[in-house]
This record gives C-alpha cells, sequence and structure tokens, in this order.
C-alpha cells in the first residue's frame, strides 16, 4: 500500500506505525476489527482530524495492518529457507511461520477478518510468494527423497498455505 501525500518523511512513517499499533492492540483486545477512529485517536494522543490525514477511514487502517502483516510474514518464510540446512526443517519452520502468523486472534487473522467482503483479495503477489517457496520446498524435499515424485508440488503448497488461512491453528503433535 503506497503511503498518503506528505506521510513519506521518518517522522510521519513513525506516526503511521503507532496509529497502525493502536489499532493493532484495539484488535487483539476486541478479537475483531470491530473499533472505532476516535478510540484509535484517543489511544495516539492525537486529534481524529489528525489520524484521518494519515488513514482516510478504518477500512484502510485495517488494510494497512492486514499488509503489514502479510508482510512480516513473507520475510520470516524467505528468511527460515535462506537458513534451514535441509528440506524438511525448511518445510518445518515454514509451517511454524504460518501456523503463528494465521493464530486466532494474531493481527492477520484480525484484518482479515476486519477487512470484509468488500475489499481486496487477502491473496496477492506476496502471499502467491509463500506458494511459491513452499512449492520449491516441497520440490527441494523430492529431491531429497522426502516427498513422493509424484506430487504436485504447486498443488500441495497452495493446499498447505490456503489451510492456514481457512482453518484455526489445529495442534497436530498433541
Amino acid at each position: 500500500m503506497a503511503a498518503r501525500p506528505g506521510t513519506a518523511t521518518p517522522k510521519s512513517a513513525a506516526t503511521r506505525e503507532k496509529i497502525m499499533a493502536a489499532a493493532t492492540s484495539l484488535m487483539a483486545e476486541r478479537g475483531s476489527a470491530d473499533f472505532q477512529m476516535a478510540e484509535v485517536s484517543a489511544r495516539c494522543g492525537m486529534s481524529k482530524g489528525s489520524l484521518y490525514y494519515y488513514f482516510s477511514d478504518r477500512a484502510e487502517l485495517v488494510r494497512a495492518v492486514l499488509d503489514r502483516a502479510v508482510d512480516d510474514l513473507v520475510a520470516s518464510v524467505e528468511r527460515i529457507v535462506s537458513t534451514a540446512p535441509s528440506a524438511a526443517d525448511s518445510i518445518a519452520g515454514l509451517l511454524d511461520a504460518l501456523a503463528e502468523a494465521t493464530r486466532p486472534g494474531g493481527p492477520l487473522m484480525l484484518a482479515v477478518a476486519g477487512a470484509g467482503a468488500g475489499s481486496a483479495p487477502v491473496e496477492g503477489p506476496r502471499l502467491a510468494r509463500i506458494v511459491d517457496v513452499l512449492e520449491a520446498q516441497i520440490e527441494r524435499a523430492k529431491a531429497e527423497g522426502l516427498v513422493r515424485p509424484e506430487v504436485n508440488a504447486r498443488l500441495a503448497a497452495a493446499a498447505v498455505a490456503g489451510a492456514f488461512l481457512v482453518f484455526e491453528r489445529v495442534d497436530v503433535r498433541a
């Protein structure tokens, strides 16, 4: 998401982060993206007019929280893959990152819920990047003999990533 006009300075970026942190905190406390902009402005110690300079409405603010959560997830996934010594370690790390990012009550899931049906879809180039990375790790696992050669890596990667966005986290290690 592009910054609104006049918000490109370090001070403006810090103010946007402060606003997003306040909104994320309200979302976590309530378990939903149901908050008023007045509550965010009060929490930030700024006027509603100042708040609206940075975010035109609640939907734009929720979308910014969602975008940041997705960006954080993509960065985490890429970091895991770059340091994993094996496909098994990489896939396990990816699954842990997806589970953490999509935990009930987490910023990503709250923002997804708050974005609503009328907003842009969650799937986009960044989330597609996660599927791409997971697909590559499944192909790596095939080469290491951990996955059957006939498995469609793209389909498996999309199914795994999609499951995290559709279902609540289930602890299969119990």
